[in-house]
């Protein structure tokens, strides 16, 4: 998440209070907070190893980077290289294992998602098709109906989730790809599901974040597994947004929850390490390597073995890196 931070004064910046790191204002408080380290870095390009960026990009389809990035077992990651047309895997050693070309699947493909163990789910909003393809690349089916979608998430049982700005709505998909849920917006939905296939959602106050599952399809009912209120006692600092990004492979649920001044600095950017209840197992502050991509599907990643992975641009560089929690 890129958070804006409005200047502080000079002359409140020179007691020590607040400091710029990463382009971004910080009280004193998050001033040791953990930086990603970094774990691979892809050169911007059109050739095999690389991923497209601008420069790859002419009719700026793209946010100038990829898309999407999901780790998979070994350090290996999938990478999204929708300028370049790709789908690419990764080896931790920067080599690429697999790449295949997207070219016939739309202009621009903006989210994918793992099917099972060895297929995938594509999807391409502006032809309005999420197509599904098998271990070798190969297109199996397409559903139809999806202009604008935003991100799509497979479940464990095989459902596919499909976030539709248009529809104010999470549609889920059986493994058959006929429609089984419409479910509306509310109290921050995600696509991360917790016990029983239900999905997930934190609803956000100024003060507190709960974790709320989605017990009821239509209409909406929500029941709250936690809460997280904000510790920190100035009454201007509040929280700014909160946002599930995934399950490590022991299924366990992490949370980054941010907390700002009303003024712009950040307060805490906080990772939660949790139960799929909401019961805290690790927590860590961290400090954002800011990147002007706000329409990505996400951008803070869970990896099997229980890291979040980011991505950021150094030089003419995509960097993957995590922080461990």
């Amino acid at each position: 998440m890129v958070v804006s931070a409005a200047l502080i004064s000079a002359a409140v910046a020179q007691e020590g209070e607040f400091k710029r790191i990463n382009a971004l204002n910080y009280h004193k408080s998050m001033f040791s907070a953990q930086q990603p380290t970094e774990l691979l870095r892809i050169p911007l390009g059109s050739g095999r190893s690389e991923v497209g960026g601008g420069e790859q990009d002419p009719e700026v389809y793209t946010e100038g980077v990829p898309f999407a990035f999901r780790p998979v077992e070994n350090g290996k990651v999938w990478v999204l290289d929708s300028a370049n047309q790709a789908l690419k895997l990764f080896a931790a050693d920067g080599s690429v294992m697999r790449n295949f070309s997207l070219k016939e699947y739309g202009k621009i493909v903006r989210d994918f998602a793992l099917d099972g163990e060895h297929g995938f789910w594509l999807l391409s909003p502006i032809e309005g098709f999420i197509y599904r393809l098998n271990e070798k690349g190969e297109e199996v089916s397409k559903i139809e109906g999806f202009f604008d979608a935003r991100a799509i998430e497979s479940s464990v049982r095989g459902d596919l989730l499909v976030d539709m700005p248009l529809l104010a709505s999470v549609l889920r998909f059986g493994s058959d790809e006929l429609l089984r849920d419409q479910l509306p917006y509310g109290n921050g939905l995600s696509l991360v599901e917790g016990t029983g296939g239900k999905l997930l959602g934190l609803e956000v106050s100024e003060k507190n974040v709960k974790l709320n599952l989605r017990s009821v399809a239509s209409p909406s009912q929500d029941i709250t597994l936690a809460e997280f209120p904000l510790l920190i006692k100035d009454e201007a600092v509040k929280y700014a947004g909160a946002e599930i990004l995934g399950k490590d492979a022991s299924g366990n649920l992490y949370l980054n929850l941010i907390a700002c001044h009303d003024q712009g600095p950040i307060y805490q950017d906080r990772l939660l390490k949790c139960t799929i209840l909401g019961k805290i197992l690790a927590q860590t502050d961290i400090l954002t390597v800011p990147c002007l991509t706000p329409d990505l599907p996400r951008t803070r990643v869970v990896t099997p073995d229980g890291n979040v992975m980011t991505f950021y641009l150094k030089g003419n560089d995509y960097v993957l890196a995590v922080y461990k929690i």
